[in-house]
């Protein structure tokens, strides 16, 4: 358990940390997914399987984290009392302005992120940690061959939605 924790916990830390956008939320996922690996580890014949099976947890988690962070964000908007809520950390303190600029820039990506369908999410965020094809087919379950195809439909998607928002707001 050790040596695969070892291994894998940037990855999988980097891979929640880029659904949820928040270190907290992203070190509580990974938490989570060690501790489903410690109790029941998956049935993987080697290191590459091992890999595909902690990614696609820790997307899963990720994804049902965003999805509940949304129901929250709809009820308390509803209810009007929508509030949000910023701690300044090091980063921000050192240049305010770029800091601001760059959460906005991350919190439109993962709004729109949020805004494709399930699958097209995870093919995005498994590449966006740098998975090659072989491994994005592994952790999904469908055929290397057709990876490159759905990322690049997922591509357009969010592309086409980026261009819509951005322009909206301009």
């Amino acid at each position: 358990f050790e040596a695969v924790f070892t291994r894998y916990y940037s990855l999988v830390y980097q891979l929640a940390y880029r659904c949820v956008g928040r270190s907290d939320e992203a070190e509580d996922i990974t938490q989570e997914v060690f501790l489903r690996y410690y109790r029941m580890p998956p049935q993987a014949t080697g290191e590459a399987e091992e890999r595909a099976w902690l990614c696609r947890v820790a997307t899963n988690l990720g994804l049902n984290a965003l999805r509940a962070r949304q129901r929250r964000a709809d009820r308390e908007e509803r209810a009007g009392d929508l509030k949000r809520r910023t701690a300044p950390d090091e980063e921000a303190q050192q240049d305010p302005e770029q800091h601001a600029l760059a959460g906005e820039q991350a919190d439109l990506v993962r709004s729109i992120l949020a805004e494709l369908p399930e699958r097209q999410q995870v093919y995005l965020l498994l590449r966006s940690i740098g998975l090659s094809y072989a491994e994005i087919a592994q952790a999904t379950g469908v055929a290397t061959a057709s990876v490159g195809a759905l990322l690049a439909r997922a591509e357009r998607e969010f592309r086409r939605k980026y261009h819509e928002r951005v322009t909206a707001t301009s």
